[in-house]
């Protein structure tokens, strides 16, 4: 295909692809590649299209910011839709109490400004973070990041005022943190590991870890990157546990497409940095703002959240009866329409190699799915909560099919 061949001649190789379709268009759950094949997307962005590809609410939203102005910045003169995103999203964050907003381009940089926003109002230098747990790609979320390959791989020396301890599956173990909590400037934590293998935390750890942030004056941080605007069956994924956080980190499927993160959080911790300490020159693009309001909007509308419920329930009752003949599938875990299928060996190990046949069956069906966890063995669903219910019975037929391959 010439179009494989320039891309192999003009982008690094360093930068993958999973699947070798090369898309011309996009809307709802499908991508249409360019010799027109239609394939149904369990990867939507890898969580960024919970709206759908080509919402006509967002697009309109996109098109008439475009005419008013694209790029003024933020920190040479304000606007509007930063004003009015960063209003709405204090409002409905799930915090007791005065919230304030602050917008940037990729989630792993909200990440970044979630731990420098902690350090100022802590005094505190070092983070907590888990087994398991992806925040992104710059020097400080590599170190915070569990998966060495790809990700970290040649990538060292990391930084030294990173801790780790084990991912909370069932209850919170601090008998492996090696500093006084007094030093930690906050904890980071996904509600259901995202790229380390869909593994929600305990709903009892929640708890703990809230306590623990309480008891030692740290910052709690929510990294809902990947769990956040209904994916989990609540517009944030930390409604399910009852537990307020003191920080949200959000990304992905705020701005149905376009580049946007945030950290929303608690005034008195989100107004500890001086003026000037945070910010950026792309952070908080008027279209990308006014994107994400639109996105809100068609949450509400939509009821998306409850949507996730229908769509993962269906999922699993799915895979529980294959489950049953099968038996390479481990278990399907997760919440809501964020479930990750465990592939495994005849000696209960990860396989890898299994799950990639898998993917490619599924993928000459006409089905586009990716994997996570450290080895590479769990099938995530990470489709558009717009997805028809024809759609979805179309595609849980072709991944049946697909996961029966040996």
């Amino acid at each position: 295909m010439e179009l494989a061949k320039k891309r192999q001649d003009n982008v690094a190789n360093g930068h993958g692809s999973i699947c070798g379709i090369y898309i011309e268009k996009a809307i709802g759950s499908n991508l249409i590649d360019v010799d027109g094949n239609v394939f149904i997307d369990y990867a939507g962005g890898i969580g960024a299209m919970n709206v759908g590809h080509s919402h006509p609410k967002v697009i309109d939203a996109i098109e008439k910011q475009i005419n008013q102005y694209v790029h003024p910045c933020f920190t040479v003169a304000p606007y509007q839709p930063y004003v009015d995103l960063a209003h709405r999203l204090a409002d409905i964050v799930p915090i007791k109490g005065d919230c304030k907003s602050v917008f940037f381009n990729s989630g792993a940089e909200a990440v970044e400004n979630s731990i420098k926003i902690s350090k100022t109002y802590t005094g505190r230098t070092h983070i907590l973070v888990f087994s398991h747990a992806y925040h992104g790609r710059t020097q400080m979320t590599m170190s915070m990041t569990y998966k060495e390959d790809p990700y970290k791989k040649g990538f060292g020396p990391f930084l030294d005022n990173v801790h780790r301890i084990d991912f909370p599956k069932k209850s919170l173990d601090l008998s492996s943190l090696k500093i006084d909590p007094e030093s930690l400037a906050c904890v980071v934590i996904e509600p259901v590991a995202g790229e380390g293998g869909f593994i929600p935390v305990a709903h009892n750890a929640m708890g703990q870890i809230r306590k623990f942030c309480d008891d030692n004056d740290i910052v709690m941080v929510a990294d809902e990157v990947q769990t956040g605007f209904g994916r989990t069956g609540t517009l944030f994924s930390m409604e399910q546990f009852k537990v307020e956080p003191d920080l949200f980190i959000i990304a992905k499927s705020i701005a149905g497409g376009l580049p946007l993160s945030g950290v929303v959080g608690r005034s008195e911790i989100m107004d500890s940095v001086h003026t000037g300490g945070i910010g950026g020159t792309f952070g908080g693009n008027p279209v990308s703002c006014a994107a994400a309001l639109a996105v809100l909007n068609v949450m509400d509308d939509e009821r998306l959240p409850e949507r996730a419920i229908e769509i993962g329930k269906k999922v699993i009752d799915t895979i529980n009866l294959l489950k049953k003949e099968i038996s390479w599938i481990s278990e399907i875990r997760g919440l809501g329409a964020m479930q990750g299928i465990v592939i495994i060996d005849d000696n209960d190990k990860p396989d890898k190699e299994h799950t990639s046949r898998i993917h490619q069956h599924a993928l000459n069906n006409g089905l586009v799915m990716i994997t996570a966890g450290t080895y590479g063995n769990i099938i995530r669903t990470l489709m558009p909560l717009t997805i028809t219910d024809e759609e979805l019975d179309e595609s849980l037929e072709i991944l049946s099919s697909a996961l029966k391959i040996p």
